[in-house]
């Protein structure tokens, strides 16, 4: 019986068990959830003024176990703001009961998406979440100070396949972003001490990229510890989403960055440390915002050991390295860069906000400790920067390629020496080198310094505005050491060297040269800016060149090539109080110191004309050498001269002497021999009016000045002197020349004339050709009371020596007219009465057909020289040897462009003549392009001078004749035919 009753009582116990499990299940597989289905959305709504959807929500009460599924809510608009797939949150009962607290096995979110939206009026989707009723405010309970944080694990955390999408519609523009996949595990969170999780995090950026994260952490106390990962973001899509508002717009381009770190909690806040980190830009293209003008093209830049400490503010970084940038600059044509331009405005903007917003709040706090910035190496490789200045009439481009940088030890503090190393090409053939140490804080460098080849072509526009001179070739040269401080005054000095190669420039109203040389070269520069010495040890002047035109009005060539400059506007007057102190200031001010210790030319080269006379006067000054010693602004220095050279090739010319700069003292001495007097016969009629037939002259002239009185010693020997034909000129003197020439000679038909002129540099009415012409005048008068005897004779041979034949167009002599003046020269030698005359003569219709070749051939040299430029070879046309193929293919490109109508080619290639195809081309291709080649009298003029000089050398060198017996007459240019073909003439006359 008792058996029965207990086996009742465990029936009921278990029946009471199983409908307890029963009802427990039954409420927590279906009631529950049910009820929650039902309440849930309406408790959100409450919260956020939205209805949300949710499908399902299961519970199993047995393992604790609730999923949430297919949950979505929307935003006021009713576009789809939040949701997600599945939610499932895996509860640890009896781990908790254990901890006294929360034990979450696992929380997993799968597939949750979030639409953030910024509409068109700058407002927010989310901000549509708005309780349904305001929250009363409710009095909150006293802390328990004594309460420890809440008891919370959670083993496992997961966010799976999330989306997030971002839209903005407030720039008038739809923008779009997403990052998908969204993962995240994070691994053991608890709120207990010492207890540490760790965790990661995967994002993919939909236009390109990935970010990842991946570390350990806690929350009791708050630490972190980790790695940050960003590949191949976006900057273009960066820039659309939140920078435009820049004025520049980013237009492609590539981010990478990869970072440790770590998160500590104390005292004074989180504390944050950044280590090892890299960043890496690539491809990187900026452009102008308005104009979508190229600004920076960086294909790439890597910053390496990057070290951040938030707390202490420093920022550490290892290295930079760029390479093949491209950037692209301008200076506009009011005078700012275009940086400065684009980012100048936004920061006056900038800064008028913060003042006006400033006006009325109370005074900011003092600046904190400033940020420290430390940066080992930055190293730029291979950029390029392409700048344009339009400040000019016309724009000037620079060109800065292989440029390479690298400055080390750089520190926000702008203490210490930073070494700099830098290069680059400009304009493709030039290159300047900085290499040496500068600093910031105050600015001060020591470079050493190394320009090479930097052409001055480039540079012409800013020369347009003062001079009519066109820069046709120059490069510039210089290197040495050079010293910058910004100090008061301003420290300035450089030793080195310097040179200019090659330099040739043309007046642009003649297109002549006008200046030129081989090299100019600058030894042993030494400049100290601040104490005003400037120093040359030497200066070497190489094959220089200049030409200098006296017009008819007595101005000048460098009177035209001058540019008049606009008057600047009339300023108010200064007081006297005011204007006395500048002076005084000047008046305590050193001058400025110069000296250069040695002047050097060699082998230059002059022509000189004066239109101003009643005959025009041109002469040519050529292998001029010499030397300036002494050249000094010193007190009572004086500088020493001894220069020599040639007029034609026959008149030498010597300068001795010395000159004191201060007080204006000098002795000199100028010596002329052997000047062909005819040469100068505009000079005769100018004076005289008389041209000169013949003669030579040699002059010394000893010039003294002493404070400011004027000693000339003239010394004149005048050999052979023969009047020519009477030139009109109402100015000129009145005398018997021909009887006082006659006078004047020996019995060998020399003159010798030993004057001295003295006179004041002060007197207003001094002139020092007034006086040689009085003397002259008074000379003449005096010797023509004087008895005359002239002696002539001629010696002649069977033989016809008047004329020497040449060939059309040239100024060699030919075989037997070498041998003609052979026997001539012989002659001579045994008559030494007699004198030679030469007059070259060039015939327009028989020599210039055959020239007509040469000044062909000079314009394909020029071509062939232009296109050996652009191949970075500088030869000038004159040094070029045409090839055959150069030749006929530069004479079919030149028939090309003068006869663009009646050229073509054929389909191999050939060059033809369309209106005669079957003719050989190149040689009916060079009489059609010889014959627009007009007559050029000063070619003519100069095969004349040429083949007289060819006679002449030959009888003087070769023949063993005297130089002072042989006499060059003008040339003559004749435009008749020859009947007895083409000569020159000679005559022999005898000394009288």
């Amino acid at each position: 019986m008792p058996i029965t009753i207990n086996r009742k009582k465990t029936l009921i116990a278990i029946a009471a068990v199983s409908a307890g499990v029963a009802t427990y299940a039954l409420a927590g597989f279906y009631l529950l959830p049910k009820i929650a289905l039902s309440k849930l959305p309406q408790i959100v709504k409450e919260q956020t003024g939205q209805t949300p959807q949710l499908q399902e929500i299961r519970l199993n009460p047995f393992s604790w176990v609730l999923e949430l599924r297919e949950f979505s809510l929307s935003a006021g608009d009713g576009q789809f703001l939040a949701g997600f797939e599945a939610l499932r949150i895996d509860l640890a009962l009896w781990e908790s009961v254990k901890l006294g607290g929360a034990v979450v096995d696992s929380i997993e979110l799968s597939k949750p998406q979030f639409n953030i939206a910024r509409r068109a009026d700058g407002s927010f989707n989310f901000a549509d979440l708005q309780p349904e009723q305001p929250e009363v405010e409710q009095t909150p309970a006293a802390a328990d100070n004594d309460a420890g944080p809440v008891k919370l694990l959670i083993h496992r955390a997961v966010i799976a396949d999330g989306r997030i999408a971002w839209l903005d519609a407030s720039t008038g523009q739809t923008l779009t972003e997403t990052l998908l996949p969204v993962n995240l595990t994070l691994q053991d969170i608890s709120t207990q001490a010492e207890q540490a999780g760790n965790g990661k995090l995967a994002l993919g950026v939909e236009s390109g990229g990935n970010i990842e994260w991946s570390g350990d952490f806690s929350l009791q106390p708050l630490a972190s510890k980790g790695h940050l990962q960003l590949d191949a973001i976006g900057l273009d899509k960066i820039w659309q989403l939140f920078l435009q508002e820049l004025p520049i717009r980013i237009s492609a381009g590539r981010a990478g960055l990869q970072i440790d770190y770590d998160l500590t909690a104390a005292e004074s806040g989180v504390a944050v440390m950044l280590h090892n980190g890299a960043l890496a830009l690539q491809q990187l293209a900026v452009v102008e915002k308005t104009s979508g003008k190229p600004l920076i093209d960086l294909p790439e830049l890597a910053v390496d050991g990057i070290g951040v400490d938030i707390n202490g503010q420093t920022v550490n970084i290892a290295a930079v390295a760029s390479r093949n940038a491209a950037i692209q600059a301008w200076l506009q044509a009011d005078g700012t860069v275009n940086y400065q331009a684009l980012f100048g405005e936004d920061a006056a903007a900038s800064s008028a906000g913060s003042a006006q917003t400033g006006a009325g709040a109370p005074a900011a706090a003092e600046p904190g400790k400033p940020w420290t910035v430390r940066l080992g190496e930055l190293a730029l490789h291979d950029y390029q920067i392409h700048f344009t200045d339009f400040s000019q009439t016309k724009p000037v481009e620079f060109k800065l390629s292989e440029l390479n940088c690298k400055l080390q030890n750089f520190g926000s503090d702008l203490l210490g020496k930073l070494p700099l190393q830098f290069s680059t090409r400009l304009n493709q053939t030039g290159s300047l080198a900085l290499n040496g140490d500068m600093a910031l804080q105050p600015f001060a460098a020591d470079w050493d310094v190394q320009i090479k080849n930097l052409q001055l072509k480039p540079f012409q526009p800013y020369l347009d505005s003062y001079l009519k001179l066109e820069v046709v070739d120059g490069d510039f040269n210089a290197k040495g050491k050079l010293h910058l401080a910004v100090a008061e005054p301003f420290q300035l000095t450089f030793n080195g060297d310097a040179d200019i190669d090659n330099l040739l420039t043309r007046d642009q109203l003649k297109n002549k040269d006008f200046l030129k040389w081989s090299n100019l070269a600058l030894d042993g520069i030494a400049i100290d800016l601040a104490a005003q010495d400037y120093k040359l040890a030497k200066v070497l002047l190489e094959r220089p060149y200049f030409r200098f035109n006296i017009k008819k009005d007595g101005s000048t060539n460098v009177d035209d090539i001058l540019v008049q400059q606009k008057p600047e506007s009339a300023k108010p007057a200064k007081s006297a109080k005011t204007a006395a102190k500048p002076a005084a200031a000047t008046a305590g001010t050193d001058q400025p110191s110069l000296s250069i210790g040695k002047i050097e030319m060699r082998n230059g080269k002059s022509d000189f004309a004066d239109y101003s006379l009643i005959l025009p006067f041109v002469a040519e000054m050529n292998g001029l050498n010499g030397e300036v010693n002494g050249f000094s602004s010193a007190k009572d220095a004086a500088a020493t001269m001894a220069l020599k050279g040639k007029v034609y090739d026959m008149a030498l010319v010597g300068i001795k002497g010395k000159y004191q700069f201060q007080s204006g003292d000098s002795d000199i001495a100028l010596n002329f021999t052997h000047m062909p007097l005819p040469l100068i016969t505009p000079y005769m009629a100018e004076f005289a009016g008389y041209r000169i037939e013949k003669g030579q002259m040699a002059l010394d002239l000893h010039y003294k000045i002493k404070s400011g009185q004027l000693e000339v010693q003239n010394k004149l020997f005048i050999d052979q002197l023969t009047l020519g034909e009477q030139v009109e000129n109402p100015h000129a003197v009145s005398l018997p020349l021909h009887l006082a020439i006659a006078l004047l000679k020996d019995a060998d038909g020399k003159i010798n004339l030993d004057f001295p002129i003295t006179g004041s540099l002060e007197d207003p009415q001094f002139s020092i050709g007034a006086l040689v012409r009085d003397v002259l005048v008074n000379l003449v008068k005096k010797v023509a009371l004087s008895p005359f005897k002239a002696i002539a004779s001629l010696l002649s041979d069977d033989k016809d020596f008047s004329t020497v034949q040449f060939t059309p167009g040239s100024a060699e002599l030919a075989k037997e007219e070498a041998d003609k003046l052979g026997e001539l020269s012989k002659a001579l030698l045994s008559k030494p009465d007699l004198t030679l005359e030469i007059k070259g003569i060039a015939y327009q219709n028989l020599d210039w057909p055959a020239m007509r070749f040469s000044a062909l051939q000079d314009v394909l040299k020029k071509m062939k020289s232009g296109e050996l430029r652009d191949q970075g070879q500088k030869i000038r046309h004159e040094y070029i040897q045409l090839s055959d193929d150069d030749y006929k293919r530069l004479l079919a490109k030149f028939f090309a462009e003068v006869f663009p109508q009646d050229f073509e080619r054929s389909l191999l290639g050939k060059p033809r003549i369309k209106s005669n195809p079957d003719a050989d081309f190149y040689t009916l291709a060079r009489e059609r392009l010889e014959g627009i080649f007009q007559p050029d009298p000063l070619k003519l003029n100069d095969l004349a001078v040429a083949r007289a000089n060819h006679i002449a050398q030959y009888v003087t060198e070769p023949g063993g004749i005297s130089r002072d017996r042989v006499y060059i007459l003008a040339t003559e240019l004749s435009q008749d035919e020859a009947a007895d073909g083409i000569s020159s003439m000679l005559t022999l006359n005898a000394a009288p």
